[in-house]
Parts: C-alpha cells; sequence; structure tokens
C-alpha cells in the first residue's frame, strides 16, 4: 500500500511542477516592470492605417491567425506581415485586448509574421 501512495504522491508532485514550469515560462513571456502601470498605452511611431491598403496581406495564412483576430489587428491599423512582425509583445496585447487570452505563444505568431515579411521581401526583389 505504501508503494501505491508513494506512486500518487510522485504523480502529483511531478504534475505540480510541470504546471508551475508552464505558467512562468510559456503563459508570462515577459516581466512587467514596477515602474510602469499596465494601465498605460504603448507609444509607437510606427505606420499604422485608417484605411485598408492596395497591397494589404491575408493575416489569417498566419498560423494562429483567424478571420476573428485579422479583423481585430486591422482595427488596430495592420494589414501586413511586416507591421506585425514589427510589434513588441506589449504592442500585440494592445491590439488584441481581450483576445490575447486565447494565445500561448504570442512570440511564435509574431515570428511566424517576420518569415513571411521576409519571404514577401525576396519575392517582390526577384
Amino acid at each position: 500500500m505504501n508503494i501505491a501512495i508513494a506512486l500518487v504522491l510522485g504523480i502529483l508532485i511531478g504534475w505540480l511542477i510541470e504546471w508551475v514550469i508552464d505558467w512562468f515560462y510559456w503563459r508570462q513571456p515577459r516581466a512587467t516592470d514596477a515602474g510602469k502601470s499596465a494601465a498605460l498605452p504603448v507609444v509607437t511611431e510606427r505606420v499604422r492605417y485608417k484605411t485598408k491598403p492596395a497591397y494589404a496581406d491575408d493575416l489569417t495564412i498566419i498560423k494562429g491567425v483567424g478571420p476573428v483576430i485579422a479583423k481585430r489587428l486591422n482595427k488596430s491599423g495592420i494589414y501586413t506581415f511586416e507591421q506585425l512582425s514589427e510589434l513588441t509583445l506589449d504592442e500585440f496585447e494592445e491590439a488584441l485586448g481581450d483576445l490575447l487570452q486565447r494565445f500561448i505563444n504570442e512570440r511564435a505568431i509574431i515570428r511566424h509574421a517576420g518569415e513571411l515579411a521576409y519571404k514577401k521581401k525576396v519575392e517582390q526583389t526577384s
């Protein structure tokens, strides 16, 4: 009976350790500064469009971005892969608002947008 209790206890402790690691390293990828307030908007000098440009990209090509998220990005003035790849995590959070809770890894989306922007740039120069 002691072996069964030790096995169950070991499994529970292992699960707890895995959950803590997952929480701190994947779901909370950025540290908040004590001097900054989370409610303050991030000021950027990046290009944001008020209307859809003629050369807008289909953001739903990016893995993890569906029509709802693409529409929210468009409302924030983000229409191209290049614009999306240049966003910081805070700007990405600001653009998506409450939809950000659906993401596990925002960095992967921004990185994929960067890859698509580079690929598009190479194709245009060829």
